[in-house]
């Protein structure tokens, strides 16, 4: 299981949500790249019962994301998916939009 998230071709900067041009280097060429997990640095609980949690991956980027499956603890590494019905174990659902501007190598 993996989510998708934009990589600068330029700088290799990675980056959520999709951008028009890289924030780093000003370049407008991007791919996509599948992250795999990230280490939860914290969690907040909504009203609703919705667990949400900034992570970081590998490559210096941040976001935040919704858990499913059981609760994570700040410094545990969870799995990425653009899927909302994951539900084995848990996840970390990042949303997936239209690709902008990417050039696929």
């Amino acid at each position: 299981m993996s989510a998708v998230v934009q990589e600068c071709l330029s700088c290799r900067s990675l980056l959520f949500p999709t951008r028009l041009f890289c924030p780093v280097c000003g370049e407008d060429s991007f791919s996509t790249v599948a992250a795999e997990h990230g280490t939860v640095e914290q969690t907040t609980n909504l009203s609703n019962g919705t667990v949400l949690a900034t992570l970081s991956l590998n490559g210096g980027l941040r976001l935040i994301a919704r858990l499913t499956g059981s609760e994570a603890k700040p410094g545990q590494s969870v799995p990425l998916t653009n899927d909302p019905k994951a539900e084995s174990g848990v996840n970390a659902y990042i949303p997936i939009h239209s690709n902008l501007n990417e050039d696929q190598p």
